[in-house]
């Protein structure tokens, strides 16, 4: 009969050290044991769990959703109804503004540049009590172009989800679609009138238009705009462009005032109403990237903030029966739960190495996936490298574009419950140069 080596502990009295005994060509041999050794083994495998865990729950949502939209992006993209300039509907454009004196007056005449038949259209600027000369401009260009541009001034400055529920008020029997546009963004050749074209789709109730390729974080913007387009092959998409975004009137309701996001919160308002809500990439705008890393940061953070809220507000209707409720459910993780699972994962993935460094394979054999795990961990930091570097590298801008984007929806949740609320939008300075 064979005898399995084995190990036991011995100890006596109060054992300041152990034996481990083995049995080995017929002799007992004692070897000491280190003291904690086994404490410094469970801690690395704590460390080890906490970051696969961490890394499995970033992994499987998004691996999952790129792999659905894979399969949407194979169906037929959408196209809107041909249509002549008088059976157009009736578009009421909004631009809010703050403080944008710098920009209003290239805004408003770009407006005029998309030719869409005036009787089909009316314009409205909607002001959050500025302080410096953006209506005085927007009036003496109105005067100078005759162009009926109507001006609705806020009493005091409420933020812009605050700006669009008073539009709402303003909204017409005769108007048809809301489009709303940012004040530094200018649109493309026929924007307007492919709005227009979309909104003749009886099935349509809110589209949005996509960034051109002068927009800040190309790597994040390219992603974000195949998931969009997929998403709307699909069925709907619930993230939407503010700088040019369009809304069937019979199907929008007010939006959370003290929240930002409301471009977002109208399309899911529009989708709950049973249209769908698009993005196109036909419908192009362009805005000047923000120069100042701090501006850039901001603006990525409110935006982020504003997602994040909206997204945590639809928990009860992520992950229902049809595509929709994936759609919500998957960038409902990705914008809430993911963020702090990526912390998570740094930390110990930190905490993991340093014990193995430190400690050494002390207390048992190493692991294979301790091996793993930091093999993947040097993978990653080689590529934010590569990425901080700009090394044209496949993949590697992009894996660094998803650390920030996180880290920045991790800080808007975090300033939130801190009592931060950024639903006030500033005017960036660096990108708005007269």
């Amino acid at each position: 009969m064979r005898i399995l080596p084995h190990r036991i502990r011995l100890t006596a009295g109060k054992a300041h050290e152990g034996l481990a005994v083995r049995l080995g060509d017929g002799v007992l041999i004692a070897e000491p044991i280190e003291r904690g050794a086994g404490f410094d083994m469970v801690l690395r495998v704590a460390f080890l769990v906490v970051q696969v865990v961490a890394t499995l729950t970033v992994v499987i949502p998004l691996a999952w959703h790129a792999w659905l939209n894979r399969r949407w992006m194979r169906l037929g993209a959408p196209l809107p109804p041909a249509c002549a300039d008088a059976d157009l509907p009736f578009l009421c454009v909004v631009v809010p503004t703050w403080n944008e004196a710098a920009v209003i007056e290239a805004k408003l005449s770009d407006f005029l540049a998309q030719r869409y038949p005036s009787n089909r259209r009316r314009f409205l600027l909607i002001d959050s009590a500025s302080t410096d000369d953006t209506v005085a401009l927007a009036t003496a260009w109105d005067k100078a172009h005759s162009a009926g541009l109507e001006i609705v001034t806020m009493p005091a400055r409420l933020g812009k989800s605050a700006a669009i529920n008073r539009v709402i008020e303003e909204l017409r029997s005769t108007d048809e679609v809301f489009v709303m546009t940012d004040a530094e963004a200018l649109l493309e050749a026929g924007a307007l009138r492919r709005i227009g074209r979309w909104m003749k789709d009886d099935s349509i109730g809110a589209v949005c238009g996509t960034p051109g390729q002068d927009a800040d974080s190309e790597a994040y913007r390219d992603w974000y705009r195949w998931f969009r387009e997929g998403e709307s092959r699909a069925d709907s998409t619930p993230i939407f462009e503010g700088s040019i975004a369009a809304y069937r009137i019979s199907a929008v309701q007010p939006v959370e005032a003290a929240a930002n996001a409301d471009d977002s919160q109208l399309a899911v308002i529009v989708r709950a109403s049973g249209l769908r809500a698009i993005s196109d990439g036909a419908i192009r705008f362009h805005e000047t990237p923000l120069t100042d890393p701090k501006e850039r940061r901001d603006r990525i953070v409110r935006r982020g903030q504003g997602l994040s809220r909206h997204f945590w507000r639809q928990r009860s209707r992520w992950f229902l029966k049809d595509e929709w409720g994936t759609i919500l459910g998957l960038n409902g993780v990705q914008h809430t739960i993911t963020p702090w699972c990526v912390i998570i994962g740094i930390l110990a993935g930190i905490a993991h190495a340093t014990t193995v460094i430190l400690l050494g394979w002390s207390g048992s054999e190493a692991l294979l996936l301790d091996r793993v795990m930091l093999l993947v961990d040097a993978l990653v930091l080689a590529s934010l490298a590569i990425g901080v570097a700009r090394i044209r590298v496949p993949l590697c801008a992009t894996i660094l574009a998803f650390l920030e984007q996180n880290l920045h929806l991790a800080r808007g949740m975090l300033l939130f419950k801190m009592g931060m609320n950024l639903h006030q939008w500033k005017p960036s300075k660096s990108n708005r140069l007269r």
